[in-house]
């Protein structure tokens, strides 16, 4: 005889997949007024930023502002070209021969845009991992935005006055130098800033450290991600996803990636249109793709990784030494404004050496369900476009920094509103920042 208590779970879970099979067979995206929109790396910057109502603060003067940026949207790289251009017309041939076989429960709408669905002919290898205009309009607006926030500090100097006034550095890439080049001109306007600087990769103990440092590149990573895309509750994923679009057997993981890498990049391609892809997935299910990839990166170049904080230090002690030469009074010397355009790495590396985002139990693959409310979420910390802004602040009594996150005041333990006391942060960062040694690197 069965259990009671067995029998009643059961039923509870055949009435779950029942209920969640009728709201799938319910469900169409072009309808969603609300759709799910966060990718990890690969979120549309216009989702995910705020707008900074007020930049004063009682008594102080904004004195210098410090700014670290990933590049804005970006084409795929050259493996996620050649899987949307091989693999996404078949699939899309396949979605449609199933419906009209009565398979599958896409809603109309959503079966007549994928139907319509062409790949962008700017998604070629020659364009790879290239800015997008849509990226050109990421910095722009950002540097509009910026100099309107801070008018006293961002100011429209002669240029020989400007190029002392401000510092700009890139990575050596056509994304990051084209970024920069947008945000000054969101800055300045059409104005030529003849001190930029960009670095080759080999020579970037900066910005691209990470991609240098021999006992980094030779460390093995953490595989929590990988068990996670193979456990039962990925499987279930793809299982229902494969019904849902009509097909008896399960997608491969290979097939499934290739239409939630379409939906990710076209949905930050073009913020006021919506991939026809998405209509594939399911809120939770995007949810379970959007904690593998935080997986991978945690493990990559954050909280997982034991090398990730000095990897790290040197960008967090670069913003260290240009405050503190404002603090000792020789700002004039100082630039009022240091930029710099990098990667998502970069930015993780910076966030985990400060210790921001950093959740009281590491990320697993067996802890999906606990995790959902996480500070190490790379959707909110870097989407395209991901920027953390640092202005300094003499005060009438104690000298202030004030931290933005895509225009966000910084969740920073110890601060208020992303508004900390320099005080405090030289007693917290001072520490490790005086074994910010990073000669093991090149040995």
């Amino acid at each position: 005889m069965f259990d009671t208590k067995v029998t009643v779970v059961l039923i509870t879970l055949c009435f779950t997949r029942s209920a969640l099979s009728d709201a799938e067979a319910n469900y169409c995206y072009a309808d969603d007024k609300n759709p799910y929109l966060l990718h990890s790396t690969t979120t549309a910057y216009e989702v995910e930023h705020g707008l900074i109502a007020n930049t004063t603060l009682p008594n102080c003067k904004p004195i210098q502002i410090w700014m670290l940026a990933r590049h804005g949207t970006r084409y795929p790289t050259k493996d996620e070209i050649h899987s949307m251009k091989h693999n996404l017309p078949e699939i899309q041939r396949s979605i449609l021969e199933n419906s009209e076989a009565g398979n599958g429960s896409l809603c109309q709408k959503d079966l007549e845009k994928l139907k319509s669905w062409k790949l962008d002919s700017n998604v070629n290898k020659n364009n790879r991992k290239f800015l997008t205009k849509q990226g050109e309009e990421d910095l722009l607006q950002l540097g509009r935005r910026f100099k309107h926030y801070f008018p006293d500090l961002l100011q429209s100097y002669p240029p020989d006055v400007l190029e002392d006034k401000y510092k700009f550095r890139s990575t050596d890439t056509q994304r990051t130098i084209a970024s920069m080049k947008n945000f000054i001109s969101g800055l300045f306007g059409n104005i030529t800033v003849n001190n930029t600087v960009v670095v080759p990769t080999a020579e970037d103990v900066l910005l691209k450290l990470y991609k240098i440092c021999k006992p980094w590149l030779d460390q093995g990573n953490n595989s929590e991600a990988d068990k996670f895309a193979s456990s039962p509750i990925y499987g279930q994923v793809l299982a229902d996803i494969s019904q849902r679009l009509g097909f008896s057997r399960s997608l491969s993981h290979d097939d499934v990636r290739v239409m939630h890498i379409a939906c990710a990049y076209e949905s930050a391609w073009n913020i006021k249109e919506r991939s026809p892809w998405c209509a594939a997935f399911m809120k939770d299910q995007l949810k379970v793709f959007e904690y593998e990839r935080d997986l991978h990166y945690y493990y990559y170049a954050s909280y997982g990784r034991n090398l990730s904080n000095i990897i790290g230090c040197p960008l967090v002690q670069d913003m260290f030494k240009h405050f503190t030469e404002v603090e000792r009074g020789e700002s004039s010397a100082e630039p009022q404004g240091i930029f710099y355009f990098s990667h998502s790495s970069a930015l993780q590396l910076f966030f985990t050496a400060m210790g921001i985002a950093k959740d009281s139990v590491p990320l697993k693959a067996s802890n999906f369900e606990s995790m959902r409310d996480r500070k190490w979420d790379t959707s909110h910390i870097v989407p395209f476009a991901t920027n953390i802004a640092a202005i300094f602040y003499k005060c009438d009594s104690s000298s202030k920094v004030r931290f933005y996150l895509n225009e966000k005041p910084l969740d920073f333990e110890g601060c208020e509103d992303g508004v900390c006391d320099w005080e405090y942060l030289k007693k917290r960062l001072e520490p490790s920042l005086l074994n910010c040694n990073i000669d093991f690197c090149f040995k």
